[in-house]
């Protein structure tokens, strides 16, 4: 007659049951890890005000904001924190008045850029500065693989961002598991 169907166990279903195993284990452990910073903090309207604030670099109103206790770390439009938006910018101010309220020195917006290479990219030395000294990860990288330093050195290689940025990136200790 015909072949017969066979649930036997042979290489072939060992594999496909390995699979499916390897598989239900890797949704199992990201499941566990639980959500990675893409989890942005609740939006109130204080913490949006803050974001505007940011934007229309109204220092006077971010600082107000913050004492009334907004959330440093929320984000606008693009995943956009304030201290991303401050340092693109330039506004040293509005970086140090955010850093001191606790906003994350590395947090990545949408296309991965963080305060440090939005600063680099719009040539803000003191802003550069500052984020480095706040302890600003030089080697963290955009979306299109690029850090802080790579920006710089498109201006040239002796441009003052960039020395700096070589500096912190010789100088950073190394660090596992960040």
């Amino acid at each position: 007659m015909g072949k017969s169907l066979s649930v036997a166990p042979g290489p072939r279903n060992r594999r496909s049951v390995m699979t499916r195993l390897i598989f239900l284990i890797c949704v199992l452990v990201i499941a566990a890890a639980g959500p990675a910073q893409t989890q942005a903090p609740p939006a109130t309207g204080t913490t949006l005000d803050l974001v505007r604030a940011a934007t229309d670099g109204d220092f006077d109103r971010l600082v107000q904001l913050v004492r009334a206790g907004a959330d440093p770390n929320v984000v606008g439009a693009d995943w956009r924190s304030p201290l991303v938006l401050a340092a693109a910018q330039g506004r040293l101010d509005m970086v140090r008045a955010l850093v001191r309220a606790g906003a994350r020195v590395d947090w990545q917006d949408a296309d991965k850029a963080t305060p440090l290479i939005m600063a680099t990219i719009g040539n803000h030395e003191a802003v550069v500065e500052y984020l480095i000294r706040a302890g600003a990860d030089p080697m963290l990288t955009d979306r299109w693989g690029r850090r802080a330093l790579d920006y710089a050195l498109m201006r040239g290689k002796n441009d003052a961002v960039a020395r700096m940025l070589r500096r912190a990136e010789i100088n950073r200790p190394l660090q596992k598991n960040k």
